[in-house]
């Protein structure tokens, strides 16, 4: 019986030995199936555009129609702003003299979106994920022979917001 006794209180604290070496584990995951974890996967991509294209536009004396192109790549939605160096975002556009600002030749400016349409001067809200191609578009009246010779002046400015 004395042998029994100690077999069965050596089983007793080797039992209480590996229950303590376990008890520091967090085992909330486990069942009695099994255990499981989650190990997240996540990619960020940062907001981009790009302005691509747009040739200087240059008027003609005897007037006319000339026009340039210009592409918008933006890999979320965005807010287009238009306007002129003279004339903000009136419709009332013109070149003016180098020397003189007060010296102007008017002008007509559009810009069209392709598949989409007149765009209003100021600010117009675009899907954008895609390149959205823009025509701006410059008409002018032919100059009178008595037109202050020299430069005009004016500049189309493109801006994205997202």
């Amino acid at each position: 019986m004395n042998k029994l006794l100690q077999a069965s209180l050596v089983a007793t604290l080797m039992s209480a030995g590996s229950t303590a070496l376990y008890a520091g584990y967090n085992w909330g995951n486990c069942t009695s199936i099994g255990c499981e974890k989650d190990i997240p996967i996540k990619l960020e991509i940062p907001k981009k555009c790009e302005v691509l294209g747009g040739t200087a536009i240059t008027l003609n004396k005897n007037g006319g129609t000339q026009s340039s192109t210009y592409t918008v790549r933006s890999n979320t939605h965005y807010t287009l702003n238009i306007q002129t160096a003279n004339a903000g975002t009136s419709n009332t556009t013109f070149v003016k003299h180098e020397d003189d600002a007060n010296v102007k030749v008017p002008t007509t400016i559009t810009t069209a979106k392709a598949g989409g349409g007149s765009v209003g001067w100021g600010n117009s809200n675009h899907a954008g994920l895609a390149d959205d191609i823009y025509t701006v578009t410059v008409n002018n009246s032919a100059v009178s022979a008595f037109q202050r010779a020299g430069t005009y002046n004016d500049t189309y400015k493109i801006k994205v917001y997202y």
